[in-house]
């Protein structure tokens, strides 16, 4: 079974590998702005976060943290998506 460190990733605006981690680090850093208005980033790592196990209030402080929003805010965006 593969682990999220082993899948592949590439940036989703520039398509240039993403092999550190966090993944995110690299479009905070090289593509500011995209970071601050792609919420699709935050489905994405929700899913990562569920995925290694993080609990549900866990995984939306800590991205209510990376992107400085409440995490009520978080999780009212991941409800109207269908991920919750």
């Amino acid at each position: 079974m593969n682990s999220l460190a082993e899948e592949p990733r590439t940036c989703p605006y520039c398509k240039k590998p993403l092999t550190h981690h966090p993944y995110w680090k690299h479009i905070q850093e090289q593509h500011p702005k995209e970071f601050e208005s792609d919420t699709g980033t935050w489905i994405q790592l929700y899913k990562d976060y569920s995925a290694m196990g993080m609990n549900k209030e866990v995984s939306l402080q800590v991205i209510a943290e990376i992107f400085n929003k409440t995490p009520k805010y978080i999780e009212s965006f991941l409800k109207d998506k269908g991920v919750l």
